[in-house]
């Protein structure tokens, strides 16, 4: 691998929803569950994927079931089967094509890895996007590490994975307050918005495709 145009940046670490997956069709469907109940739209999109259940879940402390139960037991009989798939937080998103193949360009010359707050179930998805196969040289999954950004302790156990220390890797993150631990702990970070303006912000940084 080449290292000419930033001798210091080895590594780009990508965040996995909102940056390589898209996040608006999960939100459009659960919204339209939220009127199916009778709730204001955002309501099952905030009980699934926030609070002390959702962190519980995605850090491994619970399971599936449990999660499930504390979050929507008390309306998932009102609602069709498959609601349950949703379970995977990033069920019914597809891959940021644009994303994928500037990571795949960045693939030429630099390490990868993936790093990403989501249950278990992220691993089974991974495996079936043939799209990202042998992309990532280290894959950080928050239910499986025990531990979920803005933690620094998964930011350290991403670059001890891949044998580098923070300075020398950039974190792609869309979540201000995960893109700020890390610069705290060294590492470089952009807030992501979208390809283009992404690769900007790492063509800035020296960094070459």
């Amino acid at each position: 691998m080449t290292r000419d145009a930033s001798p210091t940046i080895q590594a780009v670490i990508f965040d996995f929803g909102g940056v390589l997956i898209t996040d608006h069709a999960a939100k459009a469907q659960l919204a339209a569950y939220d009127r199916v109940l009778g709730w204001p739209e955002g309501t099952l999109h905030a009980r699934l994927y926030s609070g002390p259940a959702w962190e519980a879940v995605s850090t491994g402390a619970i399971s599936l079931d449990e999660y499930w139960e504390r979050t929507v037991g008390d309306v998932d009989a009102l609602l069709p089967a498959h609601f349950r798939a949703f379970q995977d937080n990033f069920f019914g998103e597809r891959l940021d094509e644009a994303v994928v193949r500037l990571a795949w360009r960045l693939r030429r010359h630099y390490r990868l890895a993936l790093l990403s707050n989501a249950t278990a179930l992220l691993k089974e998805r991974l495996e079936k996007e043939s799209q990202l196969d042998g992309l990532f040289d280290v894959t950080v999954i928050s239910a499986l590490a025990g531990a979920r950004k803005p933690d620094p302790r998964i930011y350290r156990m991403v670059c001890q994975e891949l044998a580098l220390p923070f300075d020398a890797c950039v974190l792609v993150d869309d979540k201000v307050r995960n893109t700020k631990v890390a610069r705290k702990l060294g590492m470089r970070a952009i807030e992501h918005r979208d390809a283009a303006s992404t690769e900007r912000a790492l063509r800035a940084l020296g960094l070459q495709f």
